[in-house]
């Protein structure tokens, strides 16, 4: 069975490939999307701010939900992610998703996701390892050695 390993942080996704019942489970490299916004800091980054906002509709106006700089640039790329893994769903690349993701920018990822997307997901590890995660590293935390006997 086809498997994408998807390791994502604000910054990048890497994204690999598994056949776990092939190739005794190897995991190869696939490509990366970089998101190099994702490393500035709030003040750095040229965003619209959040307030009040004029509407004809409504009288007076209304207060605009407050939303940092970082968060937004970090919602945009886990949306980019989410429509990069669609398209690989939807093309039959995958049938099974493992996401390993920073514990802060997983639910951000997830949110984007299809219906779906998510039922393609056989494992979440909520942990940052896009700037380490190796070949051999992600196979031995997905599939530590007893269940690659298996």
């Amino acid at each position: 069975m086809k498997t994408w390993i998807v390791v994502v942080n604000r910054c990048e996704a890497k994204i690999f490939a598994s056949d776990r019942r092939g190739n005794n489970g190897e995991v190869h490299f696939i490509e990366k999307l970089e998101n190099p916004r994702g490393r500035l800091k709030s003040g750095e980054i040229d965003a619209d701010r959040p307030g009040f906002v004029a509407s004809s509709s409504i009288h007076g106006g209304r207060l605009v939900k407050k939303q940092s700089p970082t968060d937004r640039v970090s919602e945009m790329f886990a949306k980019k992610v989410a429509e990069r893994l669609e398209e690989g769903r939807q093309q039959n690349v995958f049938e099974e998703l493992v996401l390993i993701a920073a514990p802060q920018f997983l639910g951000k990822v997830r949110r984007n996701f299809s219906r779906e997307l998510r039922e393609c997901i056989v494992k979440e590890i909520p942990k940052d390892l896009a700037q380490t995660a190796t070949d051999f590293e992600l196979k031995e935390r997905i599939w530590p050695e007893e269940e690659a006997r298996i």
